[in-house]
């Protein structure tokens, strides 16, 4: 049985830090309306899950009873866990200073609740192992068998190492299939997850697990050794690429697979992240160093700069912005503009003139010599669905941008419009207007 990848668990069960709840909460009657469509997911969860046991609650047996009950409780451990994973990834900013946010911790290698002090595989390595709950700051939670949970996460998050980049478009790595090999929903734009937390259920046959101390989570002090004891074959491995991994629907069979699994896509972290009241502002101020850094290279030597950064096309010379070393910042900020560069692009006037117009909504327009454009959040519904997952679409600047500003990019008309800084215009609904800074 899967759990859906949308859950929340009720607010009872939030572990974010205070200043971080209290940046992006509800207020008033939306905060009362927020927690009772929590409750109302769970407690609607907790229906069917009893409901599902088999089909054999109706008959009365006790064993189907117990089972039910049991996913009832796994249920729910998961909710709590998928909860606290958001929340670790929408305030890593604050519990390390300098770094940005959307990263994940690595899954405990070790069985001490904790995630390992060094890195969990190499770089873009999806990685797995027991649920982190020590570093979640967590009970030691366990599903409706007594057991503890486990935890994939993708190499394009996991924060050791950390990917080149980590922003609202970075992929997922498991795909997860029904037993009929049909996609399961997540929100993502690749449709594969970020992350994927696992209740493993009662040991199948040809599983074999200590008995529980109580205390502990049951199994030895190596993850990898103990994996094909917990979890279903084929569920989830360390690796690159796309994992797939085959969900099954809850059953009292203990020969068949058994584990009930909760998901977070890329969005489920970035439509969390944008409720905070200071997330526009920290997106901002990406954009002003990455605007004063290029406009300091434009000043410092112009021509020289665009032969080797951009092409041209039309009147203008455009391309995407370098990294943040080519732009000289400094190393301690590098990785945050790095995170965000693919999407931010640069165009100057050729001619050295201030030949390009830049229309503002209910502003007064400008004519600058170069701009800096950032295209916002993919736009997800129809018509003009975004897609960014391919390198041919993250070529194409209406992939990107909206308007004139596709035009200007793709054939050098020296046009563009859209606001002067990022903004979130309403928290439950991508930020998806371009942004554009006129440099000198």
């Amino acid at each position: 049985m899967t759990v859906p990848g949308g859950l929340r668990a009720p607010q009872r069960h939030d572990r974010l830090p205070q200043a971080i709840a209290k940046a992006f909460a509800p207020t008033g009657a939306r905060r009362d309306v927020a927690a009772a469509h929590g409750q109302a997911l769970i407690a609607a969860l907790l229906l069917l899950t009893l409901l599902a046991a088999g089909g054999l609650l109706a008959g009365g047996e006790l064993r189907a009873r117990a089972h039910a009950l049991a996913h009832a409780r796994s249920v729910e451990a998961l909710a709590i866990a998928r909860a606290a994973l958001i929340g670790y990834a929408i305030s890593y900013a604050e519990t390390h200073p300098g770094e940005g946010y959307g990263f994940l911790p690595c899954p405990d290698a070790g069985n001490t609740g904790s995630t390992p002090v060094g890195a969990c595989g190499a770089r873009g390595i999806a990685a797995v192992g027991r649920l982190p709950w020590r570093t979640l700051g967590l009970p030691e939670l366990r599903d409706g068998w007594g057991e503890c949970l486990w935890y994939a996460v993708a190499g394009s998050v996991k924060h050791n190492p950390k990917p080149q980049a980590l922003n609202w478009d970075s992929p997922g790595q498991f795909r997860l299939l029904d037993p009929a090999g049909r996609a399961l929903e997540v929100a993502a734009a690749d449709g594969m997850a970020v992350a994927v937390v696992f209740s493993p259920g009662p040991p199948r046959s040809g599983q074999t697990r200590p008995a529980s101390l109580g205390t502990h989570c049951t199994g030895s002090d190596s993850a990898a050794a103990d994996l094909a004891h917990y979890l279903d074959p084929g569920h989830a491995r360390a690796g690159s690429g796309p994992i797939e991994l085959t969900l099954h629907p809850a059953t009292l069979d203990d020969a068949a697979p058994n584990d009930l699994a909760a998901w977070i896509g890329i969005d489920d972290l970035f439509d969390a992240l944008r409720r905070r009241r200071d997330h526009a502002g920290h997106v901002d101020a990406i954009l002003t160093r990455s605007a004063n850094a290029l406009a300091g290279r434009l000043a410092s030597n112009r021509e020289a700069w665009l032969s080797r950064h951009a092409r041209s096309v039309g009147a203008l010379a455009t391309g995407v912005l370098p990294a943040a070393e080519t732009l000289g910042i400094a190393a301690a900020q590098r990785p945050l503009i790095d995170d965000w560069r693919e999407q931010i692009r640069f165009a100057a006037c050729t001619d050295g003139s201030a030949c390009i117009g830049v229309v503002r909504p209910a502003a007064p327009g400008e004519r600058c010599r170069a701009v800096l454009a950032f295209g916002g959040e993919r736009t997800r519904g129809d018509p003009g669905r975004q897609m960014r997952t391919t390198p041919a679409e993250r070529a194409d600047p209406s992939a990107w941008f909206e308007g004139r500003n596709v035009a200007a990019l793709h054939l050098g008309v020296p046009e563009f419009e859209g606001g002067e800084h990022f903004r979130v215009t309403d928290p439950d609904r991508p930020a998806t207007e371009d942004v554009v800074r006129c440099l000198p």
